[in-house]
Order: structure tokens, then sequence, then C-alpha cells
């Protein structure tokens, strides 16, 4: 019961971030409060299947952070920023097969949740003239939510979501001006119509192509008018990771740097215009964080055993909780995509989406008719 009323405090701050106009870390700063409220009326029981990866999480955080803030007096919060996934993962392990979400609820929930987000975004465009709307954060992170619970209502809905429900959801996508949220809708939509592709291709494709279309316009607006690949800021990352990691070993690109090791001062110095995201110790330094790109990052800091690993945890915990191979890897594929551009498993956004998977009951049938609750 506390868990439901929980999940309803979501409309709550649904409406609220309707009506604000500015940007603000209270949205993501209260899912982060909610997640550990939501872990802690839930904490009676941990699921045996996930035991070891709760312990691997917890033993790697912990002696990460001995070694990093106690012995190489690092500052915590820089810590924490490249740490994070550690640390919801400890949480999300404590939420597995915790099926106290009912279908209807969510459904109600994920459709009250696209209309604000079609609205906001109409306003924000027509009357304000903001071409990035948003309704929590910033909507590179805000979209991935989004997707993870479209997705999800196309698994518990019985005959999948409607062509209206995509629609909608791609009139959003498309209002953002998100080149990783183009992609992200792109691969969903592929995913949740193959069946489809050869019987009815006569409407998906110009349908695909309308939107490749978009894409293609997005990538070009956000470019200043031209295709030159020197002028896209995540070029410019990837190419100051190269050579960050150009004297690297076999091994460094295995497990990452030295915990933590900042960037050097060339890399600093020419990402210098992202000096918010400099190392809160003020000395000018900066970590991976600068390189957005949260592949990139988690390459640098716990390399690709390090991805690896986060891959697998989140295709585990999903497995446990009854979803499917298929669903698992789909999931997997939309926070790949937003680690192309930005925090993808690092986000708040992104764990949040997946706390709904790991707590709505889809143990029992799929009884929801699509009619029903489609968007209307």
């Amino acid at each position: 019961m506390l868990s439901r009323k929980l999940f309803l405090s979501l409309y709550v701050i649904a409406i609220l971030a309707f009506f604000t106009l500015s940007y603000s870390s209270f949205y993501s700063n209260f899912f982060e409060f909610f997640l550990i409220v939501l872990v802690l009326i839930n904490l009676r029981t941990i699921n045996k299947s996930v035991i070891l990866l709760l312990l691997s999480s917890t033993v790697y955080l912990v002696t990460s952070l001995v070694y990093s803030v106690a012995y190489n007096q690092a500052n915590i919060l820089d810590f924490l920023l490249i740490y994070k996934f550690f640390v919801y993962a400890i949480l999300l392990s404590l939420l597995v097969n915790k099926k106290n979400l009912n279908q209807v609820d969510f459904v109600s929930f994920y459709n009250f949740l696209l209309w604000v987000f079609l609205i906001k975004y109409i306003t924000s465009i027509v009357f304000f003239g903001n071409n990035r709307p948003i309704v929590f954060y910033e909507n590179n992170y805000e979209l991935m939510l989004l997707s993870l619970l479209f997705y999800l209502k196309n698994i518990v809905v019985q005959e999948g979501v409607s062509v209206k429900d995509q629609v909608f959801l791609s009139t959003i996508f498309i209002l953002s001006g998100s080149k990783s949220g183009i992609l992200i809708l792109l691969f969903m939509l592929s995913i949740i119509n193959y069946k489809y592709l050869a019987k009815k291709a006569h409407i998906i494709v110009p349908f695909v192509f309308v939107l490749t279309i978009t894409a293609i316009f997005i990538f070009k607006q956000r470019m200043g008018g031209t295709f030159d690949i020197e002028k896209i800021d995540r070029f410019k990352f990837l190419m100051v990771f190269l050579s960050e990691v150009e004297d690297w070993s076999i091994l460094d690109f295995l497990i990452g740097a030295d915990r933590i090791t900042s960037l050097s001062s060339f890399a600093c110095g020419k990402l210098g215009y992202y000096q918010s995201l400099f190392s809160y110790s003020g000395d000018g330094s900066c970590y991976s964080v600068i390189f957005h790109s949260f592949i990139l990052r988690v390459i640098y800091d716990h390399g690709i055993f390090g991805l690896l690993f986060m891959c697998y945890f989140v295709y585990k915990i999903l497995k446990v909780s009854g979803f499917t191979k298929k669903q698992c890897y789909t999931v997997l594929g939309i926070a790949l995509l937003n680690g192309l551009s930005v925090s993808s498993f690092n986000s708040i956004y992104f764990v949040l989406g997946v706390v709904f998977y790991l707590t709505i009951n889809n143990k029992q049938a799929n009884i929801l008719k699509r009619e029903h609750y489609a968007v209307n």
C-alpha cells in the first residue's frame, strides 16, 4: 500500500513540472529520493539470484572509495559522480521482484505522463520559443525515461501499443530536437513493428522515411546548417578521448584508468568551455564526465569489463524479474543509444525507468486491452 501511494506522488511531481518554466535540478533530486524511499519500504527480502551482483557492486564501490578518496585524496563528489551507477546498482538489486505496481495503474500513469510531455513541449515551443523543451530535465535524459515506459506499456498491454500511441510519442521526440532521442525512437519503433514490416510496408516505410528525413534535418539544424562533422561536439569529445588513451595497453582498455584519474591539462583546456563539468575540487582539473558520452566515460573509468558488467547487471535483474531476452536487450539498446550522447546507465532517468520494470506485476496475465488503454 505504501509503495502504491509513493508511485501516486509521481503524478504530483509531473503536474508541478508542467508548470515549471525554468531549469531546475529539483526533479532529478526528487526521483533519487523516491528511489531511496521505495527501497527502504521494500527492504524485507533480497532475491537470491542477484546476491552476487549486489555483493560485486558493493565490494567494487567500497574498495574504490577507500583507494580513491581515503588514500589518493580525490574529491568525494567527483567519486560519486563517476561511480553513481554502482550506487544505483545496489539500490536496484534490493527492488528485484518487489511486484507492488499493478498494470492498470502503470498504464494510466504512462498515458498521463505522455500528455504532460506533449502539451508541455508544444507550449514551450509555440509560446516561449524554446527549441529544446523540457518537462523534468534536459530532454536527452527524460526522453530515455519516456522511451522505457513506452516500451513497458507495449509489453503489458495485450495487443501492444496502438498506432496512435506511436504517433503521439513520435511527435514528442521530433519536437524535442534531440539527436539521440530520434535514434532511440527509430530503434523502438523498428523493434515494436518488426512483425508488420513486411505486411504493412506501404504504411511503415513512408513513416520511417519521414522520421529519417526529420532526423537528418535536426542533425543539420543543430550543426548550424551544415554537415561538418568537426562541428559536432560529440565528435570533439571523441577526439579528446582518443588522445587520452592513445598510449593505453590492452589491459588499460579492459580495466580502465587508475581509480579515479583526472584528464590531462591538454584535455581540460581543449574542453574548457564546459567548466561547469570540471572537478568539484575547484583546482581546474577535470574528469571523464566532460566526455558527455557515457560509453566513453565508462571505458575510461572502468574499462570494457566495467561496461560489460553494467550491461550484464541490467540484463540479469530484468531477466530475474520475468522479462524475455528480447525485452532485456531492447532496454539495453535504449540505454546504449542514449550513452552515445549523455549519461545512460548513470542517470536517474534510466534507473527510474528500470524501477517500473522491477516493480510492475508482470507475473499476472497481460489482460489490458489496447483499444481501452490507448491514448485518446
